[in-house]
């Protein structure tokens, strides 16, 4: 049975739009027409033990095709059960993870939630509420009202590393893929092991627009909270990211 060959599992607001984009563009790869399936943090479709997956395959047309496909679901790497599940489902699967600086990623995120108009709370107190908020909110509203929890890469990158070797797993920063995207496209055709691709302009950024910057004291706020896991991920990767820690 042909199966799902690689996800971009992360993470929200860090590019995976343009990263997906790139590669449906390939005449080797399969994404689908919804860009998040979000097949495997649906806790209401395991709730039964585990679903068949002719639903999630039909989205990639004919199974005997020698094409990759890819399923671009930024929640995966955040939301606890997903790893395992993708292990169960494949445990060969690659994963490609698209990390931007934490504390203007859940700036992103909270200003798209606003923009939305499902956020009525200003930043910092919705930063302040998230505790509480998580502890009684739905699967959906927790995608919703994560913006811190969302950037402990660290702690989310171990968990990965219990479900999947190490060396099935790209990691990127989001930066280098707005900066350089032939470069990095080329990065990920090579880890999936498709021929690469001529450089083609790159696909226009999902940013949102802002109505204010991000406050540096809320900033600073940020950075005091993720200090120690973004040292943490500079072991783990051998980056340097002093750029977070400003």
């Amino acid at each position: 049975m042909h199966r799902v060959d690689f996800v971009i599992g992360g993470v929200q607001k860090g590019g995976t739009t343009i990263l997906a984009s790139i590669l449906a563009a390939h005449p080797g790869i399969v994404m689908p027409e919804m860009k998040e399936p979000h097949w495997f943090d649906n806790d209401e479709r395991y709730a039964h033990g585990l679903p068949p997956p002719d639903r999630y395959h039909a989205l990639y047309g004919d199974p005997t095709s020698t094409r990759l496909w890819g399923d671009a679901t930024p929640t995966y790497w955040w939301w606890p059960p997903a790893p395992a599940r993708i292990r169960d489902y494949h445990p060969g699967i690659r994963w490609i993870l698209l990390l931007r600086d934490p504390a203007s990623r859940a700036y992103s995120h909270w200003n798209m939630e606003r923009k939305r108009g499902r956020e009525k709370l200003g930043f910092r107190e919705a930063l302040a509420a998230e505790d509480e908020r998580m502890r009684r909110a739905t699967m959906h509203e927790s995608r919703a009202y994560s913006y811190l929890s969302r950037g402990y890469y660290a702690r989310q990158l171990a968990r990965l590393w219990t479900q999947f070797p190490r060396e099935q797993t790209l990691i990127l920063r989001s930066d280098w893929l707005y900066a350089e995207p032939s470069a990095i496209a080329a990065r990920v055709f090579h880890f999936l092991g498709v021929p690469p691709m001529p450089p083609s302009a790159p696909p226009p950024t999902n940013a949102g627009d802002y109505d204010s910057p991000l406050d540096p004291a809320d900033r600073a706020a940020l950075v005091a909270s993720y200090a120690s896991d973004i040292r943490e991920l500079e072991t783990m990767t051998g980056w340097d990211l002093a750029d977070w820690l400003r």
